[in-house]
């Protein structure tokens, strides 16, 4: 299916990028080169062909990033759009061929089924294997922290972590409300037997995990400064030392201390909202830590918690930053109802970002996706109602052949459906009217005392 052997020219404005796609494609036996085209996206058909200047005439293929945003049709099937990002572009040949790739549309857009498969694929590839935090991304872990009060029945704790385990925790960190942790002793034995892949942690005092060091792979928290002094009584487990500005000059000393008795640092910049001290201190530390060898994490709750802003585009957000610092494990508590579900949504924002990492592309368009308000497309079709994004402040909204045209800045169109809709259809009209209408449709009059009451 591969095509090896065939000649391929691939037109690129970041040939670093593209470089690292042709080894692949090299070691599948096909004869590449890598042409650099600074303004390629602002370079039309006819003067990228301009450009080529009888070069084609060499290769079999001519490929260009799927983010060109012209048409190529017209030079028939000698150049082809590749995906958005490049470093997919040997997943893509490796399992499809050649013969997938349009002249018209990125692969992405083209293949959405194999984009899934591919996606899929490389996931369960990233964490084969693993047996901790890895020490640079991707994949990215997931870390879940549960409060737990002295006297929890254990039935009521396994279900708690069940539900987070099905929700994509990699890690359960267990943060005993009394400070204390001895008593979890016969919960984890439990745990242990139930979930036998899980990997717990524990966060709690130092002296507390000292003492329960045996019964966690994961050890929440210690300062640098104690870390530097000792880390033998955390041998083999992975340990959180926190690290503020002040640390950075001495995070060497950490490090040798580690490789002296075996304990595992992982690396937290201690994740603080805006303004101030804030979160992009937290960024710039974690910026400034990236070349050190040993995994980075960062708290999301911190931050996504303390802003009246939907926790899924703030976790996709921060995700995708740290993992642009080397954070590869993310850390959240369902501490407040809107934080319902936090485990999820950074499972899904992990993945995109371990994608969008493994890629070279942005994350967008990698299979998965976080958009759970705003509609992606301008026309969006469920079960036969169909929304359709007609102007910047109207819709028109279409069921078994129905059509209605509201406006979204209306006083409270969306009770103009019942006159198309009626039973399931009049619920999924309302409810693809109102996420075509945000963020207007968070202004209707009908809402105001939902909207009021959730601010």
């Amino acid at each position: 299916m591969s095509s090896g052997g065939a000649r391929l020219l691939l037109v690129t404005s970041s040939p670093l990028e593209a470089e690292v796609a042709a080894s692949g494609l090299r070691a599948m036996g096909f004869q590449v080169d890598v042409m650099e085209l600074r303004g390629l996206l602002f370079t039309p058909p006819d003067g990228l062909w301009r450009t080529l200047s009888g070069q084609a005439a060499r290769y079999d293929y001519v490929i260009v990033p799927g983010t060109y945003p012209w048409d190529l049709s017209e030079y028939g099937r000698k150049v082809l759009k590749g995906p958005e990002g490049l470093g997919l572009l040997v997943d893509v040949i490796k399992g499809y061929g050649i013969d997938v790739l349009s002249p018209s549309q990125p692969f992405e857009k083209a293949n959405p089924e194999l984009l899934q498969e591919i996606a899929e694929r490389r996931l369960r590839e990233m964490k084969s294997g693993l047996t901790g935090i890895p020490v640079t991304p991707p994949p990215i872990t997931v870390i879940s922290e549960v409060p737990v009060r002295r006297g929890i029945a254990g039935e009521e704790l396994e279900a708690v972590i069940a539900s987070l385990v099905a929700d994509g925790a990699d890690y359960v960190v267990l943060a005993p409300l009394d400070g204390e942790g001895g008593w979890l002793r016969a919960l984890t034995e439990d745990l242990r037997a139930l979930f036998p892949r899980l990997r717990l942690g524990l966060d709690a005092r130092p002296e507390v995990l000292r003492t329960d060091v045996e019964d966690y792979d994961l050890l929440l928290s210690v300062t640098a400064s104690e870390a530097a002094r000792d880390l033998s009584w955390a041998s083999s487990k992975e340990v959180v030392v926190l690290i503020y500005d002040d640390d950075i000059p001495g995070l060497g000393g950490v490090l040798k201390e580690a490789e002296r008795s075996g304990a595992r640092p992982v690396l937290d910049p201690v994740a603080l909202p805006t303004p101030r001290p804030g979160l992009l201190g937290t960024l710039l530390r974690l910026q400034s830590i990236k070349p050190y060898a040993a995994p980075k994490m960062i708290g999301l709750s911190n931050v996504v918690e303390l802003m009246d802003a939907d926790t899924s585009g703030a976790a996709a957000l921060l995700t995708s930053l740290a993992s642009e610092a080397g954070v590869s494990a993310v850390m959240v508590e369902e501490a407040s109802a809107k934080a319902r579900g936090l485990t999820f949504e950074a499972r899904i924002a992990s993945d995109m970002a371990s994608l969008a990492l493994a890629w070279g592309k942005a994350a967008k368009d990698v299979f998965l996706a976080l958009l759970n308000s705003k509609l992606k497309h301008y026309v969006t079709e469920v079960n036969g109602v169909r929304v359709n994004m007609t102007g910047r402040k109207e819709v028109e909204v279409n069921v078994s052949g129905a059509s209605l045209r509201l406006r979204c800045d209306d006083e409270c169109p969306v009770t103009e459906l019942a006159r198309i809709a009626s039973g399931p259809q009049l619920v999924i009209a309302s409810i693809l009217t109102y996420r075509a209408c945000l963020p207007w449709s968070s202004a209707w009059s009908c809402l105001k005392g939902v909207t009021r009451q959730a601010r």
